[in-house]
């Protein structure tokens, strides 16, 4: 399990400095673009953001990850389509994080916490996969049953990072106003 959680925290971390190198090499005309851009969306935000709508949009966006990761671990093909998704979100990440921390890196710090989760659900949706594969699992049922467990438990985890990030936001958000 150790190995697994060091791959996919490599995956991530790859895909986020793949992500910052982009940033890096944007022209500064279309880096300043998507920052106008940005300070627009932001500012449209924060006329009517409620922090209960900025944690449930949060919420269903990181649930929908977890939830993509969990189904990958069920399917035969998931080992794959887990390293893709990290990679993809890790660049994804580092890309936006770049933009944020020009405008509040405390943002980008409150989406921090959910790349653990994200991580670690990666690996356990990986083991679950290659016991599959490997065609190692004595009682499916009562497999599957843990697994679903184990991601229920990192669901509640997600709702209250999902409630962290969405009080963040809505502060800065304000801020802005």
């Amino acid at each position: 399990m150790k190995k697994l959680i060091l791959l996919q925290g490599f995956l991530f971390f790859g895909g986020l400095l793949f992500g910052i190198a982009a940033y890096v090499c944007l022209p500064d005309e279309q880096i300043l673009a998507l920052q106008q851009f940005l300070s627009i969306q932001m500012q449209e935000m924060s006329d009517g953001a409620s922090w209960t709508t900025l944690s449930s949009s949060i919420f269903h966006a990181n649930c929908m990850d977890l939830l993509r990761l969990y189904l990958a671990g069920i399917c035969l093909i998931g080992f794959p389509l887990i390293c893709l998704f990290l990679f993809v979100k890790g660049f994804t990440f580092g890309f936006a994080g770049c933009f944020l921390l020009g405008h509040s890196p405390f943002l980008v710090l409150t989406r921090v916490f959910f790349a653990p989760l994200l991580i670690g659900a990666a690996a356990l949706g990986c083991r679950f996969n290659f016991m599959l594969i490997q065609n190692r699992v004595s009682n499916p049922l009562y497999q599957l049953l843990q697994y679903t467990l184990v991601f229920l438990f990192l669901f509640l985890l997600t709702l209250v990072v999902s409630y962290l990030d969405g009080l963040s936001s809505n502060s800065f958000l304000h801020h802005l106003s």
